[in-house]
This record gives C-alpha cells, sequence and structure tokens, in this order.
C-alpha cells in the first residue's frame, strides 16, 4: 500500500512545510481545514493534495476520512482540549489502519508534573496516544520542540518595534532555548517517510539554539540596522506585558516563570545530517517583520 498521510494544522508554520515537503516528495497527502479557500491558495493545485473540510467542534469529516492513509501528523494548538482532542482522533486513526502518528508535543513535557500549564497538556496528550499505540499495536513519535523562534513576533515584537527593546526576565548569561520550525517540519517528515518501524515509539527533544538575552538583542541589532537593547525585568513585570498584549494566562506564565536553559540537541545533525537553523539565521531571514 502506498503510502498516504493525514494533516492536522496544515495550515500553521510547522504544518505548511511539512506538507510541501511531503508534497515535494511525491506523497499523496491529505489536509483536515477550516477555511478551505486559504488552503488552495497555500498549496495550489496539486493532484497528490486532497482538503477536508472541518473543525474541532465537530470531526465527524475527519472519522469518515481518515480510512486508507497510513500515517495521521497533527499539530493542534487548542491547550484545554489537546489531550481530548489528540485521544479521539487517534483512536478513529487507528481503528481505521492508520500505522503511525507523529505528534507536535513540547519540550516542556519533560518539566515535573503539572508544574507547566503547556506541558501538562502535551503530556497527558501523549500518554492518552502513546497507550492507544500499544494497544492497537501501532507506532506513535513525538517531536518536543522548545520555544519557537517565530515567538519573537508575537512576544518581542511589540516591544523592539516600538521601544527597540527586548524584554525578559532572564539573567544577562541565561542561555534559553530555541527551534526553527522548519526544522521542525523536516524531522516530520523525515520520521513520516521514513519506514515506521525505524522510528518506533520514539519522543524527540529539539533544541536548536541556546541564546542569551543581550545576544538575542546582538542579533536583532546587526540585522535591522538599528540598536536593540536586553532589559531585564522582573518575570511578574514580563508577564503583565505579554497579558497587556492579549496572551492568556497559562502561557503567559509559563513563558515568564519557565526555565529553558538546556544546549542544543543532536537530533537534527543525527537524522537529517546537517546542522540546525540558528536564530541569527531566521532573524536575517524574518528581519523586515520587525
Amino acid at each position: 500500500m502506498a503510502e498516504k498521510v493525514y494533516v492536522i494544522g496544515a495550515t500553521g508554520n510547522i504544518g505548511q512545510k511539512a506538507v510541501q515537503n511531503l508534497l515535494a516528495k511525491g506523497v499523496a497527502t491529505t489536509i483536515y481545514v477550516r477555511d478551505v479557500e486559504k488552503s488552495k491558495n497555500l498549496f495550489k493545485e496539486n493532484k497528490l493534495l486532497t482538503i477536508v473540510q472541518g473543525d474541532y467542534d465537530n470531526l465527524q469529516k475527519f472519522k469518515e476520512t481518515i480510512g486508507g492513509h497510513t500515517r495521521l501528523f497533527y499539530l493542534i494548538t487548542d491547550l484545554p482540549r489537546m489531550p481530548v482532542l489528540k485521544e479521539q482522533l487517534a483512536s478513529w486513526a487507528y481503528e481505521a489502519g492508520v500505522k503511525q502518528i507523529v505528534d507536535i508535543s513540547s519540550r516542556f513535557t519533560q518539566f515535573p508534573w503539572r508544574t507547566s500549564f503547556i506541558g501538562e497538556a502535551h503530556r497527558l496528550a501523549e500518554e492518552k496516544v502513546y497507550h492507544l499505540a500499544l494497544k492497537h499495536n501501532r507506532n506513535f513519535v513525538a517531536l518536543r520542540p522548545s520555544r519557537f523562534f517565530i515567538n519573537h513576533l508575537w512576544v518581542d515584537g511589540p516591544t523592539i518595534k516600538e521601544e527597540n527593546a527586548i524584554y525578559d526576565s532572564n539573567e544577562n548569561d541565561a542561555k534559553i532555548e530555541w527551534i526553527s520550525t522548519d526544522d521542525i517540519a523536516d524531522v516530520a517528515t523525515l520520521v513520516l517517510t521514513d519506514p515506521v518501524e525505524k522510528h518506533g515509539n520514539m519522543a524527540y527533544p529539539l533544541i536548536g539554539d541556546s541564546v542569551t538575552g543581550p545576544d538575542r538583542a546582538a542579533i536583532f541589532t546587526e540585522a535591522l540596522g538599528r540598536t536593540i537593547t536586553y532589559k531585564k525585568v522582573s518575570a511578574t513585570e514580563k508577564y503583565n506585558g505579554m497579558i497587556k498584549n492579549n496572551i492568556p494566562h497559562g502561557i503567559a506564565l509559563d513563558i515568564a516563570v519557565v526555565d529553558t536553559f538546556d544546549p542544543p540537541t543532536k537530533i537534527v545533525p543525527v537524522l537529517l545530517g546537517r546542522p540546525y537553523e540558528t536564530l541569527k539565521e531566521w532573524v536575517f531571514k524574518n528581519k523586515d517583520a520587525f
């Protein structure tokens, strides 16, 4: 049976790149989306692409169309409903014959129990799907990325644009974890197109770069051609600034107080045979956004 991949979350940065990768590799791909026209504009005409319209409030269309697929790839951002949604989708997928599920989870799952809002949602979801995989003798691969480079657009973007400053609650010498969404998508593509047995039920932590606050400011200064400064603030000030920008409480709290100081992992060099994208490379590619 030829590989056929079903993708949920296809219009976000990671999903869009993964779908483009899959189509470029000649893999028949189905995407489950709210906005069909937006998806047509993103992916253009492609005989390998099937678009299914649906949302999380009514998953019937997914249940009706998952049959005949060999793999499921999903990225769900609805944190409060995430464990329930992923468990239901996985249950239907495995019952329909899907051999492998690849999940965009989070590095935050590795923190102690119930100490991170983001981590707890992903951890519960991982546990539920992993047990389903064992029950059905199927495979479940979790990708666990740390903080996305693109977070700079909504966390630091406003102050970089308006005040030429990055505000954070970390000490000046603290190296914070980051990861490129392109690297995440490339790892997902590899797993989805490798033999299922190779990756089994692996979990891959993805940290691509570790950068201090002053070094982040220096990168933006070089890329933008104007001085960007790093200003250390208290965790309370960091949290309040995000709440002011309408970031939900749980997410704002995690970003303000959760420590992510590990060095880069070796997953991308080993699996993809190339270095991770660095924060500096990403900033220079996206400098017009700041």
